[in-house]
């Protein structure tokens, strides 16, 4: 009994000392000074050239600031803010994912029933409600998780956005993945699709993943 004991104080002090050298990140927001007040006003303004020089300068695209009167990130904002008719904002997006802008969050804040909400939202979310192949790219080349991007590659099949779909698939994101709703391929198939339908799989989807 006794080397038992003595074994599991053992395996005690080995998983305490395991626990006290792991590191839970959790996102919480942060708030930002000037040079972020800057950055948000320049990103408002889709001033490339003055992001570009703040970002160089150190001002963090994450954090939040007061803006219009709510608390909003430079980032939350310049992908809130991309769609066709804002061209500017495709290099400021890939600047700040350059000046460390988070892949899987971007704090911000908004108003509903007169509740003032802070709320984190997924960056390739947002950027497929206006689909840019050259922001997706951006977001997988900056280390987002493929498994962070499998709403995506459906959504990118739905609306038959190939060139996604494609950066996607060899960004790793599984081609058999089954987010809430269709599978890649069963997108494809009711999109009828037939080049897409090919091209999933070819690279290994199946109709029953």
């Amino acid at each position: 009994m006794k080397t038992i004991a003595i074994g599991v104080l053992v395996l005690l002090a080995v998983a305490a000392s395991a626990c006290r050298k792991m590191k839970v990140e959790v996102d919480r927001p942060q708030f930002g000074g000037d040079p972020e007040r800057a950055l948000v006003a320049a990103t408002a303004a889709r001033d490339v050239a003055r992001v570009q020089s703040l970002l160089r300068s150190g001002a963090d695209p994450n954090r939040m600031v007061r803006h219009e009167g709510l608390n909003r990130s430079a980032w939350e904002l310049a992908l809130t803010e991309l769609g066709p008719k804002r061209p500017e904002l495709v290099p400021i997006i890939q600047a700040m994912l350059k000046a460390g802008a988070k892949t899987e969050s971007a704090w911000g804040e908004s108003v509903s029933r007169g509740i003032t909400r802070q709320y984190t939202r997924e960056p390739i979310g947002l950027v497929m409600l206006h689909p840019d192949a050259r922001v997706v790219r951006a977001l997988m080349e900056a280390g987002l998780d493929p498994r962070a991007a499998q709403t995506a590659l459906v959504m990118a099949v739905e609306h038959e956005e190939a060139e996604i779909v494609h950066i996607l698939v060899e960004a790793g994101v599984d081609v058999n993945c089954h987010p809430p709703g269709n599978t890649p391929l069963v997108a494809a198939v009711e999109a009828r699709n037939f080049e897409l339908m090919t091209y999933l799989e070819d690279h290994g989807a199946r109709e029953k993943p």
